[in-house]
């Protein structure tokens, strides 16, 4: 008994509307796609190279340790109490400027809920020390 070969049968994939599939797809995602509109930190930045001399009476000095206690003025101070303190003397100085240094270890949050407790007092005038 002879038995007769059979011829494989191709198995093919249609392509002939990939690319229709892949532009559809491209259009739905690009229609959808939502983007949001983060708010960051309004800070005014000064030119570069430009320095400005400032009395150190006007100078408030703010520093953030890295278990978030706060000092001001080398004075330790409570963070629930900052925005009245910070106020009070916005009051007898408004030529003030809150100079916010925070220790390398510390915690971003540590230092954004400074600066929120001071523009909560009205303090326009906030200068973040860089870390050497």
């Amino acid at each position: 008994m002879a038995f007769r070969k059979r011829n494989p049968s191709k198995a093919e994939i249609p392509t002939s509307s990939m690319g229709d599939i892949a532009f559809l797809l491209l259009i739905f995602f690009m229609v959808s796609t939502v983007f949001s509109n983060e708010v960051g930190l309004q800070i005014v930045l000064p030119e570069k190279g430009q320095e400005v001399k400032v009395k150190s009476k006007n100078i408030v000095k703010v520093y953030v340790d890295k278990d978030g206690s706060v000092r001001l003025n080398g004075q330790p101070i409570d963070l629930s109490n900052l925005t009245p303190t910070a106020r009070r003397l916005l009051s007898e100085n408004s030529n003030l400027i809150f100079s916010i240094k925070t220790n390398p270890e510390a915690k971003y949050t540590y230092m954004i809920a400074v600066f929120d407790k001071l523009r909560l007092a009205n303090a326009e005038r906030i200068s973040l020390v860089p870390n050497k």
